[in-house]
């Protein structure tokens, strides 16, 4: 049997501009530029002879076909991840690998204190590192970078947040992430789990 299949890359790009509301969201997510994200969404659009988002100078928004088409490949999606994480070995119930930089352990900030314990979640390993990018890319030793710059990091996936320090500082920090990790349900997790913790201290 032949599947009758859109361009994947594009789909990809539908479902995290979908999700994000923004080009330029998703192109952070899937570590491409937002121009980028425009172009798969468009030759995807060509593809189906449909058009999925209206455009406009600075937000998109789904129209009444990309309304129709994004719950099923979302759920296509999901099944996909989740027959993933089934079959492979070594994916099923594999922790986040999370590198605190130094500074930031040097602050003394509670939540990650917690992570490091593995206090608040088994599925997030806190681990103090050096200050690298490279530890994401060579060997795959972390999954995660908890750090207060993005220098490094092309490439990467960058979420920028605010923790809480041990003297109820607020600090701004970058969650860097390798792209294959990067929207996992760990991912997501450590990010809501860094936010809550900076408004509860606040």
């Amino acid at each position: 049997m032949t599947y009758r299949l859109p361009p994947l890359n594009g789909l990809r790009a539908f479902e995290a501009a979908a999700r994000h509301r923004s080009f330029t969201g998703a192109a952070d997510e899937l570590c491409v530029t937002p121009g980028a994200v425009s172009q798969l969404v468009k030759t995807l659009e060509t593809a189906l002879d449909t058009r999925l988002f209206h455009r406009a100078a600075r937000s998109i928004t789904l129209t009444a076909e990309g309304k129709r088409y994004l719950p099923s490949i979302r759920k296509a999606f999901e099944e996909i991840a989740a027959a993933t994480e089934a079959t492979a070995p070594g994916l099923r119930g594999r922790k986040l690998r999370l590198g605190i930089a130094p500074d930031l352990d040097e602050a003394d900030c509670p939540v990650l204190r917690r992570l490091v314990a593995r206090k608040d979640t088994p599925e997030i390993v806190g681990l103090r590192v050096a200050d690298d990018p490279g530890l994401l890319t060579q060997g795959g030793s972390l999954d995660a970078l908890l750090r207060s710059s993005d220098e490094g990091c092309a490439g990467l996936h960058i979420d920028r947040l605010v923790v809480a320090g041990g003297d109820r500082s607020r600090l701004a920090t970058v969650l860097v992430t390798r792209p294959g990790i990067a929207g996992c349900r760990q991912h997501k997790t450590l990010v809501m789990l860094l936010a809550r913790a900076a408004r509860e201290s606040h």
